[in-house]
């Protein structure tokens, strides 16, 4: 990856978080959404961006609709923030590794215990 999709990536990692925090009024959108990740297209035309909530799955999957719902509000917001030739349109994705992380921990307690 070269140092412009890098730069691209934490620009749109911090203005979306941003964004997201401060201008979004959806009721669907919990207080609490962490961007983890951002991943560009090879062209960046396309960014994927993950996003973790807090909640029941229902509560995850409403967030992510919604802010699905508000791309082009973001992109609008972020082409003004940021200069760039064109802004890639943005996808919004559930971002599983906490919980696959935390599901790791919970079997390797499990091993353990059985061991001792």
């Amino acid at each position: 990856m070269n140092w412009h999709t890098q730069r691209l990536r934490e620009e749109l990692h911090k203005e979306i978080g941003l964004i997201i925090a401060g201008e979004m009024r959806d009721p669907r959108i919990p207080d609490v959404v962490t961007i983890t990740d951002v991943r560009l297209a090879p062209d960046c035309r396309n960014a994927t961006v993950f996003v973790s909530v807090m909640g029941d799955p229902a509560v995850k999957k409403d967030a992510v609709a919604a802010l699905n719902h508000a791309v082009p509000f973001l992109q609008h917001v972020v082409a003004a923030r940021i200069v760039m030739k064109f802004v890639p349109k943005l996808y919004f994705k559930l971002d599983k590794s906490m919980e696959e992380s935390e599901h790791i921990n919970e079997l390797l307690k499990e091993i353990k215990d059985d061991l001792v």
